[in-house]
C-alpha cells in the first residue's frame, strides 16, 4: 500500500513541478529524504474513525479535491471543494496560507488525495493532513475495504545480517584447510674443538 502511495506521489510531484511550480518560481520545502520519511510515516493521516468525529469541528477544515460535479452529488458535511486542477490557483494558495486550522484533504479514495497532499506539504503548508480511505469509505465503510498503514512483520535487516553470517561460517567450514607443515628444527651450532698436538717422546741414548 505504501509503495503505491509513494509512486503516485512521485508521479504527481514530477508533473506539477514541471508545469506549474517552476512557472510560479516556487521551490519545494522538503528535501527528497525528508519527503520520503514523511511519506513512510503515518503522522500526517487522519483515520476514518477520527475523521468522522472531526467533521464539523471548529479546529478542522475538510477540503474535497474531487471535481465539482462529484462534489455536488455528495460530500462530507462542511467540506470545501477545491478541485485538483484549481489547487494552485491564487485563491486556493491564499486559502491555505491564511487558514490557521488543520486542513484535511480527501478525494474519492486515499490514493487520489495522496499526491495533492504531498504537493501542499512541499509548498510549505504544514497544517495539511490526509483522510485515510477517502470519501467512499466515509460513506460506505462496510462496502469498501480499508487497509490500515502497513507494519513490517519481520526485521529484514536482521534477517539478512544473520543469513550473511551463516554463509560466512558455512564457507569457512567447507574451505579446504592447508596441510600441516613439518616442523623444521634449526641445525645445531657446531663449535670447532682444538686438538692437542701429540707429544713426541725422545728416546734416551745408550752408553
Amino acid at each position: 500500500m505504501k509503495v503505491t502511495v509513494f509512486i503516485s506521489t512521485c508521479l504527481l510531484l514530477a508533473l506539477l513541478s514541471l508545469s506549474s511550480c517552476q512557472d510560479k518560481g516556487d521551490s519545494f520545502a522538503l528535501s527528497t529524504e525528508e519527503a520520503l520519511a514523511l511519506a513512510l510515516s503515518s503522522d500526517y493521516k487522519v483515520s476514518p474513525g477520527e475523521g468522522a468525529k472531526l467533521i464539523g469541528s471548529g479546529d478542522y477544515t475538510f477540503v474535497d479535491i474531487r471535481p465539482a460535479s462529484e462534489y455536488a452529488k455528495g460530500h462530507l458535511d462542511g467540506a470545501l471543494n477545491i478541485p485538483l486542477q484549481n489547487l494552485l490557483d491564487k485563491e486556493s494558495r491564499e486559502f491555505f496560507s491564511q487558514n490557521s486550522k488543520t486542513i484535511v484533504v480527501y478525494g474519492k479514495d486515499e490514493a487520489e488525495a495522496n499526491g495533492p497532499w504531498m504537493l501542499l506539504r512541499q509548498l510549505g503548508y504544514e497544517n495539511v493532513k490526509l483522510l485515510e480511505g477517502g470519501y467512499q469509505y466515509q460513506q460506505a465503510p462496510d462496502s469498501v475495504q480499508y487497509l490500515p498503514p502497513e507494519q513490517p512483520h519481520y526485521d529484514f535487516a536482521a534477517i539478512m545480517a544473520r543469513a550473511i553470517e551463516e554463509d560466512r561460517k558455512e564457507e569457512e567450514a567447507t574451505r579446504p584447510k592447508p596441510a600441516p607443515q613439518p616442523v623444521v628444527q634449526a641445525p645445531k651450532e657446531i663449535i670447532p674443538q682444538k686438538k692437542d698436538k701429540p707429544k713426541v717422546v725422545e728416546e734416551e741414548e745408550g752408553c
